[in-house]
């Protein structure tokens, strides 16, 4: 059966695979509601037992031959499309994926995260929609951080007071291990890693082109992946001990990036500043979106308020302004090249490349223009950029993609043909702005009336028309 399949499939045009992909998902989708739905009545009615079972993960782990962390899933999962039957709807219909539902079951199965997770349902569910899985899990575990306050802070705390690391040398190999330690010093490592491990591809890359010239894409590099990543370890350990005694550690190592209204109540919980008693509900009553709250660093690792606070006393803090569709805006000068405040800027705007799928970190991207500079006299200012990894960035032009921003500040790619870049089977976004005018494309000739004009482009060119009256 797979044989034939492959046979079927080779050769069509990737559109086609596309739709093919996409039904198929549909069909997974479509599973997964309907075994939710078995397991609930399975579970609710202890039918597990006619099959000598004590709890439904047996008799699913049984019936689905699946280990037991899988069972669990499948578990929480039903329990939760059981009590919120809005969310199975999304997943049947294949708007969202069982993995975004996971995410949501475990913030409603909190052990105190939980008890409000009806209040927020409605936003968290929209947002399942629209973000990205990395996203939505930055918005689920600020959910739980800012209705936990207490457990997320204690969390945090007992990883920092556990953290161990150990190196051992076993017959000429060695081991390294390290666990534990807050959010910040994780970050901190982790980036650095990353950077060690860049410098390694770098010198691999220009190894490659010194040995080969011209012809240098067509070998590969001297180092596996897996051997640039220890061989970056190595010299970040020789660094420690070959640095210069007047070094400088470099600053900011870490972003955290925080909203006013989480800083300002974090603030205000330890007596720094007076201000009175609010919840997590804006001046309607209505819950906040929580993906309008932020405290996590650059790269999407949630960081209790409280750490953010001690990181304002002995660190710096950086005013940035974004607006109504959480645009970062107004920070620095306007420049042709996206550098200093005004790159930092851009980036801060997501944590990693803006091309959907793409996990390279926003520190190693690109800051390229939504707008295009060259073809629409696109504005070099933070508003207006957005980080793409160095593939990414050359593919958007080579395909002439264009990119726009949603209500929540987020950017989406569209191809020429108006096709916005999304998941299989998701809805169109929700534009921050409103839709161009319509527009027609008709020759040069055409624009001047045949008219012979000193300095005018070539006769085969032609010329966009936009109709502002409907706009």
């Amino acid at each position: 059966m797979f044989a034939s399949l492959i046979d079927e499939f080779t050769g069509l045009p990737v559109t086609d695979l596309d739709d093919r992909l996409a039904a198929a998902k549909r069909r997974r989708d479509e599973a997964d509601m309907e075994i939710a739905a078995i397991t609930a009545v399975v579970d609710a009615g202890q039918l597990y037992q006619d099959h000598g079972h004590r709890t439904v993960n047996g008799y699913l782990k049984q019936q689905l031959n699946c280990p037991g962390s899988e069972a669990r899933k499948i578990k929480r999962r039903s329990r939760l499309l059981d009590q919120h039957p809005q969310i199975g709807d999304l997943l049947g219909d294949s708007r969202i994926s069982a993995a975004q539902v996971d995410l949501l079951a475990d913030a409603q199965q909190h052990r105190v995260a939980g008890d409000r997770f009806g209040e927020f349902a409605p936003l968290l569910v929209s947002q399942a929609e629209a973000l990205e899985y990395p996203d939505l899990k930055i918005a689920v575990d600020h959910f739980v951080s800012m209705a936990d306050p207490d457990g997320s802070f204690d969390d945090q705390q007992f990883h920092d007071e556990q953290r161990s690391a150990s190196v051992t040398v076993t017959n000429g190999a060695v081991s390294v291990h390290a666990w534990g330690g807050g959010p910040i010093a994780a970050t901190e490592m982790k980036a650095i890693f990353e950077r060690a491990v860049d410098a390694e591809f770098q010198r691999d890359c220009d190894t490659r082109r010194r040995l080969h010239g011209d012809d240098h894409l067509a070998h590969p590099l001297p180092r596996t992946a897996a051997q640039r990543t220890f061989d970056a370890l190595h010299q970040i350990f020789l660094g420690s001990v070959t640095a210069p005694a007047d070094g400088k550690r470099p600053e900011p190592v870490v972003n955290i990036v925080i909203d006013p209204t989480t800083a300002i109540e974090a603030l205000a919980r330890h007596g720094l500043i007076d201000i009175e008693e609010t919840d997590q509900t804006g001046e309607t009553g209505e819950p906040v979106d929580p993906t309008m709250l932020r405290c996590h660093t650059s790269t999407g690792t949630p960081v209790h308020p409280d750490v953010a606070v001690k990181a304002m006393i002995w660190g710096s803090v950086r005013r940035v302004i974004v607006d109504a569709n959480d645009v970062v805006i107004n920070m620095g000068r306007r420049q042709r090249l996206f550098t200093g405040n005004a790159r930092h800027a851009a980036q801060l705007l997501v944590t990693r490349c803006s091309h959907r799928g793409c996990d390279v970190p926003a520190e190693f991207c690109d800051v390229d223009h939504v707008d295009e500079w060259s073809r629409h006299g696109g504005r070099t200012d933070q508003g207006n950029g957005y980080p793409g990894c160095n593939i990414h960035d050359r593919w958007k032009h080579q395909q002439g993609l264009r990119g726009r921003r949603d209500v929540h500040g987020r950017l989406h790619l569209i191809k020429p043909d108006g096709t916005v870049i999304k998941p299989l089977n998701a809805r169109d976004p929700i534009w921050a702005d409103p839709d161009p005018p319509p527009s027609r494309t008709i020759s040069w000739r055409e624009w001047t009336g045949g008219r012979a004009l000193r300095g005018a482009p070539p006769p085969d060119s032609t010329v966009t028309i936009h109709d502002l009256r409907a706009a």
